[in-house]
């Protein structure tokens, strides 16, 4: 491939994906010493080891986020990894997913990771663990999946946040879909340590069930 259709190539990379790892630029004729160039000089800017960026693209909050998450699997494009069918488990949540949610006081970073399977990962400003999530509890924000509100709540409990934040972020949700809520509470192990990180949540519902039946 020429100079000039490695440039094209990157270019429509950039418009789809913004933030592109190497792999998927090799799905596209793109070579590893093209992409040296482009960084070399300054077209492309390396994002993480293996991930990269236009230069003239708009930067995001979420760049270094986005391009951790797509290196999870990184041969496939985010469009496919969209699909309900191709869903791989792999989440933004707990207190990155409550940051992106705008739901109590978190930070994005370090980010929170959750994956069906151990990752291991020697990216400092990445946190990951091994929890399953249904796809049907996942919100696309930013081309990056992210848990929704009630499972986000949830893996604030299980990931030892405080309990005065999480019941900041559940004030913060606009609507709690409660059915939802019981829901993944009774798809977890019911073991007591389990039970006690759930205070808050198990309050919110008893509450909630209290004022129903007034």
């Amino acid at each position: 491939m020429s100079y000039s259709n490695h440039i094209a190539a990157l270019n429509e990379l950039s418009s789809s994906e913004g933030v592109f790892t190497t792999a998927q630029a090799g799905r596209l004729g793109i070579t590893r010493n093209a992409l040296s160039q482009a960084v070399a000089s300054g077209r492309a800017e390396r994002i993480a080891h293996g991930a990269y960026k236009l230069s003239g693209s708009q930067s995001d909050c979420t760049d270094e986020l986005a391009a951790i998450w797509k290196l999870t699997n990184p041969p496939r494009f985010s469009h496919e990894r969209m699909q309900m069918a191709a869903w791989d488990g792999i989440a933004i949540g707990g207190s990155t997913a409550a940051s992106l949610l705008e739901i109590g006081d978190f930070y994005l970073s370090p980010y929170r990771i959750y994956a069906p399977k151990r990752i291991n990962s020697r990216i400092s400003s990445a946190s990951f663990a091994v929890r399953r999530i249904d796809r049907l509890d996942i919100v696309w924000i930013k081309g990056l999946p992210v848990t929704c509100p009630e499972r986000t709540l949830i893996d604030l409990c299980i990931d030892s946040e405080e309990w005065s934040l999480v019941r900041d972020a559940m004030h913060d949700v606009e609507r709690i879909n409660n059915r939802r809520l019981i829901q993944i509470v009774a798809s977890l192990p019911d073991r007591k340590d389990m039970r006690n990180r759930l205070t808050p949540i198990r309050e919110y519902l008893s509450d909630h069930c209290a004022k129903e039946c007034r």
